[in-house]
């Protein structure tokens, strides 16, 4: 059958513009075009989003208060779940913060200074975390424990040397 007699109706891709002979096939078209389009910006909007929800860091952290006087806290923790918390310490008393969980998931702990910087990290593989940090100067410290892996309950502990 000549290419001229096959129905353009049938045609899962829509024809070039200068094929198409009457004003309801380039509307026909147009609409097919607009339609991709928006399909096309819906998807990209939506990984968008993705990128964002999934890299942005912890939530705003819990303040916990005085380091010397935090006696642990267990946290209930989702598979690639992540809690943060605010500890304040004295200058030259060694801590040490610690993880360890019911399962064996992989639990990351990090800590950062007042200013935002990594002062330390234990990303070792398992459930069970230590990171020792002497401060330099009086300040609040922050702890970020992520959990992936599966759902586990994460025990998080500080102890301040005497």
């Amino acid at each position: 059958m000549p290419a001229a007699h096959i129905r353009r109706d049938t045609l899962l891709i829509p024809m070039e513009p200068n094929q198409l002979s009457t004003a309801n096939e380039r509307w026909h078209v147009r609409r097919f075009e607009i339609g991709m389009i928006s399909i096309t910006r819906l998807v990209a909007a939506a990984a968008a989003v993705f990128a964002l929800a999934t890299l942005c860091p912890a939530q705003e952290p819990t303040n916990l208060g005085n380091g010397a006087d935090f006696k642990g806290k267990n946290v209930e923790m989702k598979d690639k779940g992540e809690v943060a918390y605010l500890l304040s310490f004295t200058a030259g008393k060694e801590f040490e913060a610690t993880t360890d969980g019911t399962k064996n998931t992989d639990v990351h702990l990090y800590v950062y200074d007042g200013t935002g910087k990594e002062v330390g990290k234990d990303d070792s593989p398992g459930p069970k975390c230590s990171v020792k940090i002497t401060p330099a100067k009086d300040g609040a410290y922050k702890f970020v424990v992520k959990n992936a892996g599966g759902d586990n309950t994460v025990t998080f502990d500080v102890k301040v040397a005497k």
